[in-house]
């Protein structure tokens, strides 16, 4: 069975586990994919759709990977990504790498970890951006952007959770309970006033996940407001169920 969570919210007083809040104020969705490069190349591709022209994607194709690319912060062409607490010890110091060093550009020849990849595969598609077992990381969005997508793998590990919007989602209520190395998600997520930053937290400081193909770009308000009229926010959870 594979499952998709859609939590549609809006900005305000957060309700019980779903995180389902009312206000006023511009709503924040949040999708995540079910499991498997399968369910998540075609959440990516509905996440396309509701984006106008113009969007922007970066698949850190462009850098170099491996010890050369850590950074504190490393800016793209969608953000940038910056370690705010640093994990300790584990696989992160391996090599020349170095666990307070920053985040960093990696693929399967550098990496030191199990687990994070490239992804969707294929022959085009070989690094990604790598938390370095970051317990705090930030993603700053791109000015002018109210909506993000991103692959991610290996999320759920030893637990932890994210932060958007004020709004705070556990990776339990995202991505299920503790997870096997290598599994792969699409998240994506719309905010009609605009993505500032999205804050990850890990649970254990010497786990971390990897982010490849980041795309940012904007869902227009009427658009958003249908979204709100299939009932697709404000409604906490919602499970769709594939045989």
């Amino acid at each position: 069975m594979k499952m998709e969570r859609i939590l549609g919210l809006t900005a305000g007083v957060a309700l019980g586990v779903a995180g389902v809040a009312s206000s006023a104020n511009a709503a924040l969705m949040l999708s995540v994919s079910g499991e498997g490069e399968a369910a998540a190349q075609a959440a990516e591709s509905a996440f396309f759709s509701k984006l106008k022209s113009g969007y922007l994607t970066e698949g850190f194709e462009s850098y170099t990977a491996g010890t050369g690319s850590q950074a504190n912060t490393i800016s793209t062409s969608v953000g940038d990504f910056t370690q705010d607490v640093a994990g300790t010890g584990g696989s992160c110091d391996d090599g020349d790498f170095s666990c307070s060093g920053g985040v960093a550009i990696l693929d399967a020849g550098s990496t030191p970890f199990f687990g994070r990849s490239a992804v969707p595969t294929g022959p085009d598609n070989d690094n990604w951006l790598d938390s370095m077992d970051s317990q705090e990381m930030t993603f700053s969005v791109l000015d002018g952007y109210n909506a993000v997508g991103f692959y991610i793998t290996d999320p759920n590990d030893e637990g932890g959770y994210l932060t958007v919007s004020g709004m705070t989602f556990s990776y339990e209520a995202l991505f299920g309970s503790s997870l096997d190395d290598g599994q792969v998600f699409y998240v994506s997520l719309i905010d009609t006033d605009g993505l500032g930053e999205i804050t990850f937290y890990s649970n254990n400081e010497s786990d971390g996940y990897g982010i490849d193909n980041v795309t940012v770009g904007e869902v227009p308000e009427p658009g958003t407001l249908a979204l709100l009229g299939l009932g697709l926010a404000g409604v906490g959870v919602m499970r769709r169920r594939k045989a």
